[in-house]
């Protein structure tokens, strides 16, 4: 260590670049935060270079390897770039260094990496993140500290790595500045895909059962007096979702998630299903010596048609002129509709609308999920 500094790049000749070695080796992906819009991994880097003034016969001296505080020779200072907490250097005054005879020096710190991470929400609960690690020799250019990866070994290892509950790793990968590039990073980039079981069950199948449930709005009778309850009831529900969906979601104005979509999808059925209850309770109760309008009659008609009651110019093969009465199994006089009251447009409005509301629920659904899967896939 006679005339050693710690200050000058470890290189006889400084026109040279001092090739710095990394690789990453992950121990756990904590947390991906969509909120915040950052990766949270627990890992260390393995670095190392060639220190020309840190040689030494290993024969004769019979010293094969040699270890220095961090703070006692020269090391790259490494930071990392895309982090999202405060820029410091890597490491702590307790690393020791690993050198061999050579000059090779082997550097290991071990810490909590918080990096930037665009989140894509699209698809969520079935998105897939892709997620990088970015490192700087912060001071010094590519012609004087050239950061690089091992020839021939995987640039990110799994040691003693833990399975996380929620993000699995789809792939990995890692790649160098350009040689035209004046900085000299290195990117490690981690491929991340949700386990979307916790979601489906605690948010995707509650919303898909209180649409099923919506729908009973228009089963209730209007006598019973429970119909706008009920309606107003099922609103709040959506917006409570939709609020606990929001929670978990990046503000972001230019992607928006599908189930998002969804659920506003849902919550405009329910105001639509809260402003025909409130007309339909409107005509249930109207005068019955007042008389129903055609756009009514056609209501009525539309009804009697998808319940397969005929009108008395039809009659069957025994030219009876009742119908069949599947409610009570028994024959009754076939409708008229010229006589036709304001019950019986409510309870047209009630039939119409739960079978029209069906099919936009599921078409919403099956739209929903088809969407989802191609986009995970």
């Amino acid at each position: 260590m006679t005339g050693y500094s710690n200050k000058v790049r470890p290189v006889r000749d400084q026109a040279d670049a001092v090739f710095v070695y990394t690789a990453y080796f992950l121990a756990d992906v904590n947390d991906v935060d969509a909120v915040q819009q950052r990766l949270i991994t627990t890992a260390y880097l393995s670095i190392s270079w060639v220190d020309e003034f840190l040689q030494w016969d290993s024969v004769g001296t019979g010293i094969e390897r040699l270890y220095f505080k961090q703070k006692d020779i020269w090391t790259p200072d490494v930071v990392l770039k895309n982090g999202v907490k405060k820029f410091e250097e890597l490491g702590g005054k307790f690393y020791y260094l690993e050198v061999s005879p050579n000059g090779r020096v082997l550097w290991m710190p071990y810490q909590v990496f918080e990096s930037k991470c665009d989140i894509d929400i699209t698809y969520f609960p079935f998105d897939t993140q892709t997620c990088h690690i970015t490192f700087i020799s912060w001071s010094f250019t590519k012609v004087e500290v050239n950061m690089t990866l091992y020839d021939g070994t995987d640039p990110i290892n799994f040691y003693d790595f833990v399975e996380n509950s929620v993000w699995g790793i789809k792939s990995t990968s890692a790649k160098t500045s350009p040689a035209n590039f004046g900085d000299s990073t290195v990117t490690f980039t981690l491929q991340l895909h949700r386990k979307p079981l916790y979601y489906v069950m605690n948010l995707i199948l509650p919303v898909v059962l209180l649409g099923v449930i919506s729908l009973l709005v228009f089963v209730i009778p209007a006598d019973a007096g429970e119909k706008m309850s009920f309606a107003v009831t099922v609103f709040l529900s959506f917006a409570v979702f939709l609020s606990i969906i929001s929670m978990q979601l990046p503000v972001n104005s230019e992607k928006t998630s599908l189930l998002g979509v969804y659920l506003v999808f849902q919550m405009s059925l329910g105001v639509a299903t809260i402003v025909i209850s409130a007309f339909q309770l409107r005509l249930h109760h109207r005068c019955d010596g007042r008389k129903v309008g055609t756009f009514y009659r056609g209501i009525v008609r539309i009804e009697r048609c998808l319940r397969c009651i005929r009108s008395p110019c039809d009659s069957d093969e025994t030219g009876s002129n009742k119908k069949y009465d599947w409610r009570n199994d028994s024959y009754e006089p076939k409708v008229d509709y010229d006589d036709v009251d304001w019950k019986d447009v409510s309870s047209a409005i009630d039939f119409v609308c739960f079978w029209f509301m069906s099919f936009c629920g599921i078409t919403a659904t099956v739209v929903l999920i088809v969407y989802m899967y191609n986009g995970s896939s």
